[in-house]
């Protein structure tokens, strides 16, 4: 078939491991079954990760392991990032009020020095101001996440799949994790658009387009029992109430709804090196910051997410995200 190549270079993978799908299309790139109509054949398999965040330093704390894991394994990787951070609160500076005052740029030097530090060389912004909390008032600001188009973020969305070409996509869970308005964004336009990117009926070809059909869809999670863990931990240092303790019990994904675990404690450190860059976000005496050296890899060693959606095969336990993928970079 002559030579094949991902848009950025990486190797392709065999035939055998490749999945094909033929579309019948028009000229408008939608089939209208004449036999006018062009049979395009597509490749519906590269190498991939497009990981989906709400603000600058999300991708550390629910990824972080992950996104250099699989960089360092020569996948392409790319963090799509919903919005500006404009919202978020200032520390470890002595001059709170002037950092305040551009804080969107920043929050993007943070960000770009934690990818850096990751390993991470694809970045994104879907261009959406920080809705900050539910109820306040940056929440109704014309410009943030929370007041966007639906259709108009997931076709920005669709076009960033398109343009990648990820085999694997990571969202929030419906409740975005802790509730944020734009976490549940997150889900919300990225599961869509995951559906949405092979969609030429609601999202037509745009020049220089390709049609794209991502492989697998995973909603990152925090499973009960580690939740429990970490709580015992803030009980043991008197950080969280008896009462916090119980609620936490019940709080989190059920550990047998947990699909996939990938281990990234060898990555602790390089993980909370990235978390660090995003010096105006993390105080000191953050929780993950006081937590015993020691205990840091059971607490942040292992990421976790739910598989909601694949076109391949895969075991129902995974330890690789790209499980069922076919062969991996040298």
């Amino acid at each position: 078939m002559g030579n094949c190549s991902t848009p950025t270079g990486n190797r392709f993978k065999t035939p055998s491991t490749l999945l094909f799908r033929a579309c019948c299309l028009n000229r408008s790139g939608v089939g209208d079954g004449t036999a006018s109509s062009v049979i395009v054949l597509l490749w519906a398999v590269v190498p991939g990760l497009l990981a989906f965040h709400a603000h600058p330093d999300d991708e550390v704390l629910s990824t972080g392991g992950v996104l250099g894991k699989y960089a360092d394994a020569g996948e392409q990787v790319v963090v799509v990032t919903a919005t500006d951070g404009a919202e978020g609160e200032v520390h470890n500076y002595l001059n709170p009020e002037e950092i305040s005052a551009r804080l969107v740029e920043v929050r993007a030097e943070e960000l770009a020095n934690a990818l850096s530090i990751l390993g991470v060389d694809n970045h994104a912004w879907l261009g959406y101001r920080d809705s900050g909390m539910m109820g306040t008032e940056p929440n109704s600001h014309p410009d943030c996440f929370w007041q966007a188009d639906f259709m108009e973020a997931v076709g920005r969305m669709v076009r960033l799949i398109r343009r990648y070409r990820p085999e694997v996509m990571t969202v929030y869970d419906p409740f975005g994790g802790y509730g944020h308005p734009d976490h549940i964004n997150v889900h919300r336009v990225g599961t869509a658009a995951f559906f949405g990117a092979s969609d030429l009926g609601r999202f037509p070809l745009e020049e220089g387009e390709r049609l794209w059909e991502p492989v697998k869809l995973y909603w990152s999670v925090w499973p009960r029992s580690r939740i429990v863990n970490y709580a015992k931990i803030q009980f043991e240092r008197g950080d969280i109430t008896e009462e916090d303790l119980e609620r936490a019990r019940h709080a989190g994904t059920p550990d047998e709804d947990v699909t996939t675990t990938v281990d990234v404690r060898d990555r602790v450190t390089v993980k909370m090196k990235a978390l660090q860059a995003h010096r105006s976000q993390v105080p000191a005496d953050w929780s993950w910051m006081s937590v015993a050296e020691e205990l840091l890899p059971e607490i942040v060693g292992k990421e976790t997410f739910l598989r909601v959606f694949s076109r391949v095969e895969s075991p129902h336990r995974e330890t690789d995200l790209f499980a069922g993928c076919g062969e991996r970079p040298a």
